[in-house]
C-alpha cells in the first residue's frame, strides 16, 4: 500500500514542479467513479481483511478460553520472590510444576505482594497477577521435556531467583508425581509467610478446600507483607545476595563450559 506514494510522489513532483516541469496541470478534471471506488475501495478492502485476520488470530490465543476438554486445574500464588502450585485436592508443591504431556491445563493465577508475570516460554505466554485479583491461563502441554519458568516483571531484590521448574512427563509419571511423600500443609504456609526467596522445589499436601480463592481476595493469608525493596543490611537481603552470587556464579561457569 505505501509503494504507489513511495514511487509516485517523487514523480509527480519532478514532473510537475514549477520550473521545467513537463506534465499538463488541469485543475478542473473530471470526477471518475472508477478511479475513487479503486482508491478508496481497494484500501478499504485490505484494511478489513487485515482487521479480521488480526481478530482471528487474536481470539485464538485468548488465555481465558480452554484448549481441550477436562483440563487438569493448578493454582498458582506468586509472591516475592517464589511461586507456590495447588493441585486441588491432591498436594502443593513450591518453584515445582509436573504436568503429565499432551494435555490440557487450566491455571488459575493470583499473587500476593508485588505484582508478578507468570511465564513458561515454550509452553505459553506470559501473564500479568496482581494482589487481590484472579487471573488464568490455558494452554496444552507438548513431548516430553524440563523446561524452566520464572517471574518476566521485574519487582525487587530477588527478581534473579524468581524462577520454578516445569516438568512435562508421561501420565505414568504424572501419576506417580501426585503420590510421592509431602509435608503438612501448615509447615508450608509458615515457612512461605516468612521467607522472601524458596529454596529449592518441595513438596507438601493440599490446603483446605477454597484456601486459593480466599488468599486471592486477601493476599495477607499468604504472606507477612515482604516488600519488594529490603533494607541493605537485613539479614535476609544477605541471604538474597549471597544465592544471587551464587546463580550467576553457576550461569557464568555454564556459559564458558559451552563456549568450549
Amino acid at each position: 500500500m505505501c509503494l504507489p506514494i513511495l514511487i509516485g510522489l517523487p514523480w509527480i513532483l519532478f514532473k510537475y514542479r514549477r520550473k521545467g516541469g513537463t506534465g499538463a496541470y488541469h485543475p478542473t478534471w473530471s470526477h471518475s467513479n472508477l478511479a475513487e471506488a479503486v482508491i478508496w475501495g481497494g484500501s478499504s478492502v485490505a484494511v478489513v481483511i487485515l482487521g479480521v485476520l488480526v481478530w482471528m488470530n487474536t481470539i485464538r490465543e485468548d488465555p481465558y478460553k480452554h484448549t481441550g476438554a477436562n483440563p487438569i486445574k493448578v493454582h498458582v500464588v506468586g509472591s516475592e520472590w517464589k511461586w507456590m502450585f495447588i493441585y486441588p485436592g491432591k498436594m502443593a508443591t513450591v518453584n515445582k510444576v509436573v504436568l503429565p504431556e499432551h494435555t490440557p491445563v487450566e491455571f488459575d493465577i493470583t499473587a500476593t505482594g508485588a505484582m508478578q508475570s507468570f511465564w513458561i516460554p515454550r509452553l505459553a505466554g506470559q501473564i500479568y497477577a496482581m494482589p487481590g485479583m484472579q487471573t488464568k491461563m490455558n494452554m496444552t502441554t507438548g513431548d516430553l521435556a524440563q523446561l524452566e519458568g520464572f517471574n518476566s516483571q521485574f519487582n525487587g531484590a530477588a527478581f534473579p531467583l524468581d524462577k520454578f521448574k516445569v516438568d512435562v512427563v508421561t501420565q505414568e509419571q504424572y501419576q506417580a508425581f501426585l503420590q510421592q511423600p509431602r509435608k503438612p500443609w501448615n509447615e508450608l504456609l509458615s515457612q512461605f509467610r516468612k521467607v522472601a526467596a524458596w529454596n529449592g522445589p518441595q513438596i507438601f499436601d493440599a490446603p483446605p478446600k477454597g484456601w486459593w480463592d480466599k488468599a486471592s481476595m486477601n493476599p495477607e493469608m499468604a504472606t507477612e507483607g515482604g516488600a519488594a525493596i529490603l533494607p541493605d543490611a537485613a539479614p535476609e537481603q544477605k541471604k538474597i545476595d549471597d544465592a544471587i552470587r551464587d546463580e550467576l556464579h553457576i550461569s557464568q561457569n555454564q556459559s564458558q563450559g559451552d563456549a568450549q
